[in-house]
């Protein structure tokens, strides 16, 4: 599948979900919310606010230092399995690599340097914080776009995308939720599990299912395929 590119492709991974094994935000949100976010949240799934303005409302709503989010994120979530051999491979052929995520990157550096990945470029929101109060600070602050279908949401995948695709033959896509339907529309390959791969089955979009790291790995790294 990939022979013919080698040399000449990227990978773009989401974070929440697909590095990690559950949405830290999910888990933010079940752990730390209040009923005023859960009004709020059923104010978005109603289609009366959109995606950006459920962000800015929920997380106003809670009560935590940085040090006491950055802790919850380092405690509460594991590694996907197969992530670090994933990386490991990235850096040993040198491969072009991003996180692109529609979550926050006060978490996702922190997380990774945990399992010893740093130096790795991420595209992300990101948290203010003001003593115990959060304020989501959005990627596309100043040119938002709408390529979403529930409203801009904040950190626009496909444009990410796009300016990979301009330098590389081949873009691969690794995702697992609603705010990786638009890339996965347009990847040159996408790897898709959970809400994601329902999302292309139903759409008809050509897509590799994967249950963690151990099944890219096969696919992208198998023996003897980076011998050429």
């Amino acid at each position: 599948m990939l022979k013919k590119h080698l040399k000449n492709f990227a990978i773009l991974v989401d974070f929440d979900g697909t590095i990690t094994t559950v949405d830290t935000n999910h888990k933010l949100v079940d752990m730390h919310g209040n009923d005023n976010i859960t009004k709020i949240r059923q104010s978005f799934e109603a289609g009366e606010i959109d995606f950006i303005t459920l962000i800015d409302l929920q997380f106003r709503e809670f009560k935590l230092t940085e040090e006491e989010y950055v802790n919850f994120i380092l405690t509460e979530f594991d590694l996907t399995e197969g992530f670090v051999e994933f990386y490991n491979n990235i850096e040993k052929y040198n491969i072009p690599f991003a996180v692109v995520s529609g979550g926050f990157d006060n978490g996702i550096i922190p997380f990774l340097a945990k399992h010893g990945i740093e130096d790795v470029d991420i595209f992300s929101n990101s948290f203010v914080f003001n003593g115990n109060n959060m304020r989501a600070k959005i990627y596309d602050e100043e040119d938002i776009v709408d390529c979403f279908g529930h409203g801009p949401c904040g950190n626009c995948k496909v444009r990410h995308y796009n300016r990979y695709k301009e330098k590389y033959h081949t873009v691969i896509f690794i995702g697992d939720g609603i705010t990786d339907q638009c890339v996965a529309q347009i990847a040159d390959i996408v790897f898709a599990k959970d809400s994601l791969l329902d999302y292309c089955k139903e759409n008809n979009i050509d897509c590799i299912p994967w249950e963690d790291f151990d099944d890219i790995n096969k696919i992208v790294f198998k023996e003897n395929t980076w011998e050429e």
